[in-house]
């Protein structure tokens, strides 16, 4: 029989024993537990993210398949019919009649959507009923994000561009999905002044009656549209330039590269990404920092727009090099006067170009200051070219991707 101090001292060391693996059961367990908790959490907001990441941008399988709402589209077309058969009470009314068809089209570029064309639209047994037009079309290869933007941009053809200075839409079509546009005579301004260097016609007979009046008049056309966004809608255009305004034989223009103000219609916000597509030279300085866009950022990119028109298309900054562009805004480098440009259409130059954005006039200032100026303008001299760039020459010195 054990002696009770042997019997105590080994009771002791068993409970010391039983003590510190129960205490180690209490730390390692729970903490066993709680890191298996934590894996499981992240494994299911991983899914979920990925899930609502992959409905949003429409994901592919190896086979090209869309994922859309939790189901795998066989391909494109399942988009189109999920989004382009729901009944719009706002499209119908425009939707392109059934004795009109679109004949004689001829490929032009690629647009944000897809294929920008020219067109003629007939009516079927009336042969004097012909006009031309310009179909901007939706891609087969859009994802549904896409298709959704490109029904509102529709929408927003119908809802605000009711005014001259913006260019029009006649018509839409859901299938083949395409916006049927007014067409202007002359096409893109940018590329009717530059075709005036190479002496493509029609483009250099009437460049060479362009008169600095002429510019004034175009101008005030542009800012009117421009206000009007502004003013009516609260929108801003974001990309202010000669490739996006349009011109007529008579030399009326409109104003069109809308996408960004369609956007901001719809969802009254500015996609950051889409923003910073454009290009440098034509960026206030606030943009170049990623500040607010306003509609004074605008009324900077007008002053460069101003300078494109009295140049004939020359670039602006002729003498800098895009990469040189962030240093020498932050020392406040502004373009000096070009040849044939009055001191009045400058000075409204660089009212637009103040540094502030606050100090800028607004564009029914801005009209006002042009309207008139331009009673002053020399309506006899015709403008030359500025400079001999080639296209691609151009392209390079504008920094504008080809």
């Amino acid at each position: 029989m054990a002696e009770p101090q042997q019997l105590t001292m080994n009771s002791s060391e068993d409970f010391r024993r039983n003590e510190n693996g129960w205490q180690n059961s209490v730390i390692i367990i729970p903490a066993l537990l709680s890191g298996c908790t934590l894996i499981i959490v992240a494994i299911i907001l991983w899914k979920s993210i990925r899930r609502k990441r992959d409905k949003r941008k429409g994901s592919k399988d190896k086979t090209g398949n869309q994922y859309l709402d939790g189901e795998w589209a066989v391909n494109a077309a399942g988009v189109y019919e999920n989004s382009l058969d729901t009944p719009d009470p706002i499209l119908e009314k425009r939707q392109l009649p059934g004795d009109w068809t679109v004949e004689q089209q001829l490929f032009v570029c690629n647009g944000h959507f897809g294929s920008i064309s020219w067109a003629v639209l007939c009516r079927s047994g009336k042969t004097e009923d012909r006009q031309q037009v310009v179909l901007k079309e939706l891609s087969e290869h859009c994802s549904p994000g896409e298709v959704q933007d490109f029904m509102d941009l529709m929408k927003f053809y119908v809802e605000v561009c009711n005014h001259d200075s913006l260019v029009k839409m006649l018509w839409c079509q859901r299938k083949p999905p395409r916006l049927i546009m007014k067409a202007m005579s002359y096409g893109n301004l940018l590329t009717f002044l530059r075709n005036s260097h190479e002496g493509i016609q029609p483009a250099a007979e009437t460049a060479s009656r362009i008169t600095e009046r002429d510019v004034y008049s175009m101008a005030s056309q542009v800012a009117d549209g421009l206000e009007y966004l502004s003013l009516t809608h609260g929108l801003i255009h974001g990309y202010v330039a000669a490739c996006n305004v349009v011109l007529h034989e008579d030399l009326s223009v409109q104003l069109c590269g809308l996408g960004l103000a369609a956007i901001q219609y719809r969802t009254r916000s500015i996609p950051a990404q889409r923003a910073a597509q454009v290009p440098m030279k034509w960026l206030s300085p606030e943009r170049l920092t990623r500040a607010d866009i306003t509609e004074k950022s605008d009324v900077w990119s007008f002053g460069i727009l101003l300078y494109e028109m009295i140049t004939l298309g020359s670039p602006p900054y002729p003498d800098l090099e895009p990469s040189q562009m962030p240093s020498k805004r932050q020392k406040n480098y502004r373009m000096e006067r070009p040849a044939l440009c009055g001191p009045l259409l400058f000075e409204i130059m660089t009212n637009c170009w103040q540094w502030e954005a606050p100090l800028r006039p607004c564009f029914t200032d801005v009209m006002k200051q042009l309207q008139k100026a331009s009673a002053q303008a020399d309506g006899q001299t015709p403008l030359t070219a500025a400079d001999t760039l080639s296209w691609k020459e151009y392209l390079h010195v504008a920094g504008i991707a080809s």
